[in-house]
């Protein structure tokens, strides 16, 4: 297994052995001959202070998404990028997200649509938010029906 560590001067080091634990668990140390330099370097990844950005970058995942991924962060990957994927990752690693099929709420489409007195007009409005016009009217309605009582 190869361990990739970069250097201060943004040099790529390779680790060929394997890490050693240091004894508080919080850090990685690698004792190996590095391969750019020739010389023997004592290199530290503090796991306390790292990102998801320097893990993805230690990994050495640039240009190897589609072996490291998960598949649904790939399709992020893919679909928005590389920051957009571990943003959404950050904020909603472990959840399950049931999105819904129309972007808009029921009721800013109704209002949207309320004004118009054409119902072709409404119904075109009801269309372009992703519901049907009877849905619409019958929302317009129940509130109608609610506001009178």
């Amino acid at each position: 297994m190869k361990f990739v560590f970069y250097h201060q001067k943004r040099s790529v080091f390779s680790c060929v052995k394997k890490p050693v634990i240091s004894l508080d668990f919080s850090k990685i140390i690698c004792y190996d001959y590095i391969v750019k330099e020739g010389i023997n370097l004592k290199f530290e990844i503090d796991f306390d202070n790292l990102t998801d950005e320097n893990v993805y970058t230690i990994f050495g995942v640039d240009g190897n998404e589609s072996e490291a991924l998960n598949d649904i962060y790939l399709e992020l990957f893919e679909l928005l990028g590389k920051e957009s994927m571990l943003k959404i990752y950050k904020h909603y690693h472990g959840d399950k997200l049931d999105l819904p099929m129309r972007l808009y709420r029921h009721e800013f489409v109704a209002d949207l649509a309320k004004p118009e007195k054409d119902r072709r007009e409404r119904a075109k409005i009801a269309r372009a938010g992703g519901y049907t016009a009877k849905s619409i009217e019958n929302f317009l309605n129940k509130r109608k029906k609610e506001d009178d009582e």
